[in-house]
């Protein structure tokens, strides 16, 4: 069954990256990260306060991205998701919502639009040479096997 869809918005996003930097974070302690990297504030462009910082983790954790232990006075953060999970449900997300779920248009798109380096072209050619090979077999066995029933 597919894991129902995450919303993770870019603001929440940055929040996670400092989680996943430090592997555990108070509420202060993203803030100040935050402000150290140079995220002035979020999208809309209202600079991070701690009480967005304390609103996000708290959303995050009601997603069960995150987990806080609320053992000291102030609670400590963790991510209980990878970066990789993130990474799957938004790429899952985008192709749905722009590409009518076709992944390889998407694919299609960012090699005609985006440069990429000698050896990620080596990899990307490799491995559609292997998706290539193994659709023909599918194609084989199915053709050299008839179905029950049938005659051949």
């Amino acid at each position: 069954m597919a894991k129902p869809p995450l919303s993770i918005p870019d603001s929440e996003l940055d929040v996670l990256k400092v989680l996943w930097d430090r592997g555990q974070a108070t509420v202060r302690e993203v803030l100040e990260t935050l402000k150290e990297a140079g995220h002035v504030g979020n999208k809309e462009g209202k600079p991070w306060s701690y009480a967005t910082v304390a609103t996000l983790l708290d959303r995050l954790e009601t997603k069960k991205v995150v987990v806080s232990d609320r053992a000291d006075q102030a609670f400590t953060y963790r991510p209980v998701v990878s970066v990789g999970d993130i990474q799957q449900r938004r790429v899952e997300s985008l192709v749905d919502k722009l590409y009518q779920g076709e992944p390889g248009l998407l694919v299609l798109h960012l090699l005609k639009s985006h440069p990429i380096d000698p050896g990620q072209a080596l990899e990307v050619r490799a491995l559609l040479e292997e998706m290539s090979a193994e659709s023909a077999d599918k194609s084989r066995k199915s053709s050299t096997h008839p179905k029950p029933g049938h005659s051949a």
